[in-house]
C-alpha cells in the first residue's frame, strides 16, 4: 500500500475566496513504487469532497495537480536517493521535502480515470485522521462525476517553473 512520506500538508490562504497555496512540498510513494510530487505554492481548493477538506488534503493536493494539468510529476529518485541527496529529510519531527530540480521530475500525462485512481489510493494511505473505507469509496465514486475535467488540462507542467509563485496563480 503507498505512504506519503512528507508531513500532512501545511497551506496559507490565498486572497481569493476557499483557496489556498502549499507552503511545502509532498511526496506521494504509490503502490507501484513511483513517487509523486505536489510542489509548493500550487493553488488548490484543499477539497477532498465537495466543499469539503474533512480528511487529509493532501489527497486532493495531487488529485488537483492532475485534474488542473491532466498531468502529474513523478520523481526519478528513490527514498534513498531522495535522502542522500537531502532532498528528503527530518526537520523538527517532520518529514519535509526540499525543492527537487527540474532534471530528477518527469511529466506524465494522466487521463481522469488514473488521476481519480490515484486520489482512492492516497485515500487508503491517508491517516490524519485514518479515512473510514466508507469515505474512500464514496469520494472515488464522487470524483468519477467531475465534469470540469472537460474543460482543464490546457497550460501543461513546466518542470523549470513548478515552484515559481507567479507561475502558480491561478
Amino acid at each position: 500500500m503507498g505512504i506519503f512520506l512528507t508531513a500532512p500538508a501545511r497551506t496559507d490562504q490565498l486572497p481569493k475566496k476557499g483557496m489556498y497555496k502549499l507552503t511545502d512540498n509532498e511526496l506521494y510513494l504509490d503502490d507501484d513504487g513511483s513517487i509523486y510530487l505536489a510542489w509548493r505554492n500550487f493553488q488548490t481548493d484543499n477539497y477532498t469532497w465537495i466543499k469539503s477538506n474533512n480528511w487529509d488534503i493532501r489527497c486532493s493536493h495531487g488529485h488537483d495537480i492532475g485534474c488542473k494539468y491532466h498531468q502529474i510529476v513523478q520523481v526519478k529518485l528513490s527514498i534513498a536517493q531522495l535522502k542522500f541527496k537531502g532532498y528528503l529529510r527530518q526537520s523538527k519531527g517532520r518529514w519535509i521535502c526540499e525543492n527537487i530540480p527540474a532534471k530528477y521530475l518527469k511529466v506524465i500525462d494522466v487521463s481522469g480515470h488514473v488521476i481519480n485512481n490515484l486520489f482512492y489510493r492516497m485515500l487508503k494511505s491517508a491517516d490524519c485522521p485514518v479515512t473510514p473505507k466508507y469515505i474512500q469509496y464514496g469520494y472515488r465514486v464522487g470524483v468519477a462525476f467531475n465534469i470540469n475535467w472537460f474543460l482543464t488540462g490546457k497550460k501543461k507542467i513546466d518542470l523549470n517553473k513548478i515552484y515559481d509563485e507567479d507561475w502558480n496563480k491561478e
